[in-house]
């Protein structure tokens, strides 16, 4: 693989990894398939446009991640199937095991995805979520304290309880996420 394609390799989009991460699921799919895939599986996690979807395929071709071949059909033009190649396992395995602090988005995918790696990397995963929401906590708990729950404060109040309570609520569920990763499942 050229140098310049070696680079891109490390900076996988969230949709290259995505797609990735379908293939090593679904084994060879055409881009409907993976369509159908994100719809009924994982659109309530990551859901890209379908323009997006359908051009990472040829990327990663492109890149060597992904393999392609056409699949003649009777009554329709030609369909392409795509499958994961060792290369792009290899940089599926890299974005999987990659913790990136701040990526809320990013972290609720690659749980949903948490199959294809170990569960000590999805704890390191689940630990930066509770440090980054920990952190917003402290940033709510700073605004409350300066909130006079008077004029437009008192309207701001009622969207930072939301905010407090979310938080408290995700805390609490990476914990149990936390606490099931190392009982395994059952």
């Amino acid at each position: 693989m050229p140098t310049a394609e070696r680079a891109s390799v490390q900076q996988l989009t969230t949709t290259e990894a995505a797609v990735l991460a379908l293939l090593a699921i679904e084994g060879e799919c055409s881009g409907y398939d993976l369509l159908k895939a994100v719809t009924k599986a994982i659109g309530h996690i990551w859901s890209p446009a379908r323009s997006g979807l359908y051009a990472a395929l040829p990327r990663l071709v492109k890149l060597g991640l992904a393999r392609s071949r056409s699949v003649a059909q009777s009554s329709r033009p030609d369909k392409h199937v795509y499958r994961i190649a060792r290369d792009g396992q290899t940089a599926l395995d890299t974005w999987l095991e990659t913790v990136e602090p701040g990526a809320r988005d990013t972290f609720f995918l690659k749980l949903f995805v948490g199959g294809l790696t170990t569960p000590e990397v999805l704890l390191r995963h689940v630990e930066q979520f509770s440090a980054d929401t920990e952190a917003r906590l402290v940033e709510y708990r700073a605004i409350e304290r300066t909130n006079s729950n008077r004029g437009h404060d008192w309207y701001h109040r009622h969207l930072l309880r939301h905010a407090l309570e979310r938080t408290e609520q995700e805390l609490a569920w990476a914990d149990g996420v936390a606490r099931a990763l190392r009982r395994g499942p059952r």
